[in-house]
């Protein structure tokens, strides 16, 4: 057991205690652990936890780990199209989520732990190692992939945050994010827990004047929240008790937004991160509050102990970013995972373009093509694609950002006859999430198709 995996697992009973959230029901640890031996899979079995945002979730988290399991959490409201589709990608044995859920599966056996079903998969042949925990990556890479990260990669991340953000046993941190993505469960969780630090888990949905209730309520001293979130703040002028450290990280973050937050009597420190799960997540910091107003533009530099390089620069220095960094993720699994993103010197392709002034500062600049930013998630349209495409009258699509942030898909029918548009938006809406539907789907002759 690495060493990480036995401080989290051996002192769960103590950040049970460090753990708290708004829901009415709370089990025990030990209740969980117990549930889950029960199941007897065997080690490096991948469980899916399709739960929302509570202490339980962290609980049944630690517990998949704590029997040899692999966590891989995902967001509560999959459907089951899309939980038999990750179950085959990534050879899942399990799925924990709600009762109702579970049920939907149709599964021989459904065991109660906590307040989920768990439903296991038989003949699924274990396809990790113990402590080994999968991180969906649907923004980036696509639907039906992970990274395969280990515990320590991740506690890396977490205690290396920790550190530059000069977090301590001492401060209540809120997390508003989803636990299934790296900055809420790697950045905040795993690093309150390992920290020695307290965690109030809320949301989501994101409701701000509830933000500001609960920092003042609970008297919380650290936050991590998104761009998207950051800019609601800011739209809505809300005025928020006293945070000691505010980070904002997962998207872009322009330096006017910098400056008029930095405005606001109540934020001690700003740290302006960037990121992506394939690195576990955090690369880089800008320590706003103590940084020079030229550089707000920047995502700061790199987090001590991470390697970068900028590859094949042009003539203005944009070029694609590398990374090397402790917390990479092993590998990537799952059907849209097309070959493996490092280079054969280990450092991590990034696939966004940024460049690097001659003092060390990034600066992001673009992002590729077929990635978008909606409601604050990152999308792939290819990967929506690809869905559209398993309808039947469909031979092609192509989903691009349209004006207005609009989310468009064009599809060319099979014959080329008349789609039935609403059609196929019901069937759309039963495989993707919410904001992953298109909020236009145009039909096109297949004369114009370029593939």
């Amino acid at each position: 057991m690495s060493v990480f995996a036995q401080r989290i697992i051996e002192n769960a009973a103590d950040i049970d205690r460090r753990i708290a959230d708004f829901s009415e029901f709370r089990p025990r640890y030990c209740d969980i652990l117990e549930g889950y031996s029960r199941l007897d899979l065997k080690p490096g079995s991948a469980i899916l936890l399709c739960a929302p945002n509570s202490a339980e979730f962290l609980l049944h988290w630690i517990a998949i780990l704590a029997v040899g399991c692999v966590p891989c959490a995902a967001p509560p409201s999959l459907k089951a199209a899309q939980i038999v589709a990750l179950q085959a990608s990534l050879n899942i044995a399990a799925v924990a989520g709600a009762p109702a859920m579970t049920r939907a599966l149709n599964t021989p056996r459904i065991a109660t732990v906590g307040s989920l079903g768990v439903a296991p998969t038989d003949n699924v042949a274990p396809a990790y190692e113990p402590y080994d925990v999968l991180i969906l990556t649907t923004g980036t890479s696509g639907a039906q992939s992970a990274c395969v990260h280990t515990v320590d990669t991740l506690a890396w991340n977490a205690t290396s945050t920790n550190r530059t953000l000069s977090l301590t046993d001492k401060d209540r941190q809120l997390v508003v994010l989803p636990l299934f993505h790296t900055y809420g469960l790697v950045t905040q969780s795993l690093g309150t827990m390992l920290g020695g630090g307290e965690l109030i888990i809320d949301g989501p949905p994101f409701n701000d004047r509830r933000f500001g209730d609960l920092i003042e309520r609970e008297k919380i001293s650290v936050c991590g929240i998104t761009p998207t979130i950051a800019r609601t703040l800011l739209e809505k002028g809300t005025r928020l008790p006293n945070l000691r450290s505010l980070s904002i990280g997962g998207d872009r973050f322009a330096a006017d937004d910098v400056a008029r937050l930095l405005a606001k009597p109540f934020i001690d420190e700003l740290y302006i991160t960037y990121g992506l799960t394939e690195a576990g997540p955090r690369i880089s910091v800008l320590p706003a509050h103590s940084a020079p107003a030229d550089v707000f533009d920047s995502v700061g530099r790199p987090f001590d102990g991470v390697e970068v390089r900028i590859e094949g620069p042009d003539p203005d220095g944009v070029g694609q970013l590398l990374v090397k960094t402790p917390s990479a993720c092993r590998r990537k699994v799952g059907e849209n995972s097309s070959g493996q993103p490092f280079t054969a010197d280990g450092f991590l392709k990034t696939g966004d373009m940024f460049t690097q002034d001659r003092d060390g500062y990034l600066r992001y600049v673009s992002r590729r093509a077929d990635i978008v930013v909606r409601k604050g998630e990152k999308l792939n349209t290819r990967s929506i694609d690809k869905i559209i495409e398993m309808h039947p009258d469909i031979g092609f699509a192509r989903t691009a950002e349209g004006a207005e942030s609009e989310l468009v898909s064009r599809v060319w029918a099979r014959d080329g006859k008349e789609l039935d548009l609403d059609a196929i938006r019901l069937f759309l809406k039963s495989r993707l999430r919410r904001h992953e539907v298109p909020d236009r789907i145009v039909q096109q002759s297949r004369e114009v198709f370029h593939k």
